[in-house]
């Protein structure tokens, strides 16, 4: 008996071997590690103008990664000119195109195509790419590198649409809208807010930060690179990855200590109470400590990293409300105190959709047996294996599954081989064996 699935005689024709859906940091790793290994029929699909996925739709005043750069980067491509050792998110993205020039990524990217579902055919062992406007491309393999910080989330706050301010997202900055003189709200508290408020303090007329839950920020251990400094031992190859192994060696502990905490008690404990006094120190309002000290346990929520945040509650413009949010008014903000916040602009820092059904990935796709595979996670639950590939979905691949992740992306995708290897030299890359489609 011909076994279940079984491929035909002869093989369906193919648009190309590999489809890769997202040019962001994952898509480009991912592209560059098919052709290290002479798999050039790929296509990249990206629904915007341009790569650069996360760092290139997250502009807002302030925007930085929070892991030094010698780590926040692709392995095989370390020594890049870097302009601090935290770089700010404009690097990012020049570095993030500078990888894809260098490697021939370029080549293999479409722009401005939406993709509206993949679905697995079993009597081909093939997928189908569908696209809007009614292209296919069908391939062997599918590699979903949407990522996890693509879609904003907007918080349920009754009254919300009714503001006549003017109301934005950190992820969807307006800079054409200028905040000089204004008083404005940030909601929210987390990595987008704590970057954001001090970078717009100083032009602002009033910033009142609604806080839900405060957040564990600890100092941030930035300075500009010089060029003496790029000609010191630290930035020679043996000391890039000397410094990477020694970053990420100390990001492993503190993910350790974390997971473990119940084993490790004191050292927790001693690590919170280091960050308190820095809070403490930071601010010259002790009545505002307690609010902005947490409660719960270091490493419950990812803490922050800032030199200049907490400094931002000692201006005399800035204030902070723990009062939770009633409701939102055309001019402003009432809080569960009752008292009427007026405001000319509203920031959101509230996030983005992370595990929510539909988001891994944002188009559906459609495996075995013709279930969805959101709707396979509902039935059964979150799961993957190696944090990529997910059982009744052969050769479709995440780069951000459930139970990936970590403190640094780049570093998941190492653990993933996604990337981690230089590709080949110039003029030696393999041609597409497909021609490209239209």
């Amino acid at each position: 008996m011909e076994p279940r699935h079984a491929p035909p005689s002869s093989g369906p024709a193919l648009d190309y071997e590999t489809v890769i859906v997202g040019a962001g940091v994952s898509g480009i790793g991912t592209g560059i590690e098919l052709l290290r290994h002479r798999l050039g029929s790929f296509v990249l699909l990206e629904r915007a103008a341009d790569l650069g996925g996360t760092w290139r739709e997250n502009t807002y005043p302030g925007v930085a990664v929070d892991i030094p750069s010698v780590s926040y980067c692709f392995a095989f491509e370390m020594d890049y000119p870097w302009s601090r050792d935290y770089a700010p998110g404009a690097e990012i993205l020049a570095y993030l195109k500078h990888c894809a020039t260098k490697y021939g990524i370029d080549e293999h990217t479409r722009y401005g195509v939406h993709v509206e579902r993949v679905q697995f055919d079993p009597a081909t062992r093939t997928w189908t790419t569908h696209l809007a406007g009614g292209e296919q491309l069908r391939s062997r393999y599918v590699v979903a590198a949407t990522g996890v910080l693509s879609q904003p989330k907007f918080p349920d706050i009754a009254g919300l649409a009714t503001f006549r301010g003017k109301t934005m997202h950190t992820a969807l900055w307006d800079h054409a809208h200028s905040l000089a003189g204004e008083r404005v709200a940030v909601i929210g508290t987390g990595a987008s807010a704590v970057q954001v408020v001090p970078s717009i303090a100083t032009e602002v007329a009033q910033l009142t930060v609604f806080q839900r839950t405060p957040i564990w920020v600890g100092p941030k251990r930035d300075r500009p690179i010089s060029d003496d400094d790029r000609a010191s031992v630290r930035f020679s190859r043996v000391g890039l990855r000397l410094r990477r192994y020694l970053t990420e060696l100390a990001f492993q502990i503190a993910t350790y200590l974390v997971v473990q905490y119940t084993r490790h008690p004191r050292l927790m404990k001693r690590a919170e109470a280091t960050m308190a006094r820095y809070i403490r120190a930071s601010i010259d309002d002790a009545s505002l400590h307690d609010q902005l000290i947490p409660r719960y346990g270091l490493g419950c929520k990812r803490p922050a990293i800032s030199n200049d945040y907490l400094l931002s509650f000692n201006r005399g413009n800035v204030h902070l409300v723990t009062a939770g949010i009633e409701r939102v008014t055309e001019t402003g903000i009432v809080t569960r105190d009752g008292v009427h916040h007026e405001f000319d602009t509203i920031i959101l820092g509230t996030g983005f959709q992370t595990t929510e059904k539909g988001n891994i990935p944002r188009f559906p796709v459609i495996g075995l047996d013709g279930v969805e595979l959101s709707e396979f996670w509902h039935r059964h639950r979150l799961q993957a294996f190696g944090g990529v590939s997910v059982p009744g979905y052969p050769n479709f691949f995440l780069t951000a599954a459930p139970y990936s992740g970590g403190f640094n992306w780049f570093t998941m995708l190492d653990a993933t081989k996604i990337d981690g290897s230089p590709a080949m030299p110039e003029g030696k890359r393999q041609a597409n064996t497909h021609p490209q489609p239209g």
